[in-house]
């Protein structure tokens, strides 16, 4: 499995220097939700294993990924965007 919060820093690098395109247009801010959302679903799955798993050293390098991972998120200020694709992926009861 591909880590996808390493595949979004890698993108956000690009990202920063004006050199991320998609579909051949320079990317915006608003093309990164997906990935953000992507690297969070992805990271808070893998804190619930190894809390569950009881890895604690794993889980605090997981936590320090979530934080980092958030900390960006906000210096972009898509906090409520990424917030919004995720319930918009979560599944409704009822």
């Amino acid at each position: 499995m591909r880590c996808l919060y390493a595949h979004f820093l890698s993108n956000l690098y690009s990202f920063n220097n004006n050199a991320l395109f998609i579909n051949g247009r320079i990317a915006t801010k608003a093309q990164l939700i997906p990935m953000i959302a992507d690297a969070r679903e992805q990271l808070d799955d893998k804190l619930m294993s190894a809390i569950s798993r009881k890895h604690w050293g794993y889980a605090e390098r997981v936590a320090e990924e979530i934080l980092d991972l958030q900390t960006r998120t906000r210096t972009l200020n898509l906090m409520k965007d990424v917030a919004y694709e995720i319930a918009g992926r979560t599944p409704t009861k009822g």
